[in-house]
């Protein structure tokens, strides 16, 4: 390595080692900004009948949902597993993934029209949903103070996650006061295909 080669590598790391001094001072503004989001979603104590009943009825909704989503992992875990057994397709893997966006209503002060109004979203694996069983339980936490009937039905995981589990700046946690905001529920469910090309060969490798 030349003088010049070694100086110009030397400056290389001293960016780099800036760099990752910046990004890690970044990250950490980003966690306590998360934080203090997280730390105003709270629910006053006074709903009406109305709003009570509105968020029973989203319960009722996103255990529908819950449902139906895990209808269409069986139906498509199926046709893939059929695919992994024959010998002629190359699929040798696959996934399913879910994407929920949780839509604001078109009054809410804050609705844009130029803007996807998405109050948060739930980015999750459905193969091998069913592996944790969460359909039919009652995922209300005891000790937990909800309004009127809302303490009285059971809540399903789709509900329970909204308003309990936050997953960073793009999917935060909702207050029930929030989960009111909520108009439409957009459902994305995309699978993957995965299977691997030998360039050797020029064959598919078999499924694993």
């Amino acid at each position: 390595m030349t003088p010049r080669q070694r100086e110009q590598f030397s400056r290389l790391q001293r960016d780099i080692h800036q760099l990752d001094r910046a990004l890690q001072r970044l990250q950490r503004e980003a966690d306590e900004l998360h934080t203090l989001f997280e730390s105003i979603v709270t629910d006053a104590p006074d709903f009406t009948a109305e709003e009570i009943g509105r968020l029973v009825q989203l319960n009722e909704r996103l255990g529908f949902l819950e449902r139906y989503l895990d209808q269409c992992s069986q139906d498509i875990s199926e046709q893939m597993r059929a695919r992994l057994a024959d010998p002629n397709d190359p699929l040798d893997d696959f996934e399913i993934d879910v994407t929920l966006h949780f839509m604001m209503r078109e009054d809410d002060p804050c609705y844009e029209d130029d803007s996807d109004n998405f109050l948060t979203e739930r980015r999750f694996a459905m193969k091998g949903f069913d592996s944790v069983p969460r359909l039919g339980r009652d995922w209300r936490e005891e000790g937990h103070p909800f309004p009127g009937r809302l303490n009285r039905v059971a809540h399903c995981w789709l509900f329970h996650d909204l308003y309990d589990h936050s997953y960073g700046i793009d999917q935060p946690a909702l207050s029930l006061h929030s989960c009111l905001r909520i108009d439409k529920i957009w459902v994305r469910v995309a699978v993957e295909h995965q299977a691997t090309l030998d360039l050797e060969s020029g064959d598919w490798d078999a499924a694993i």
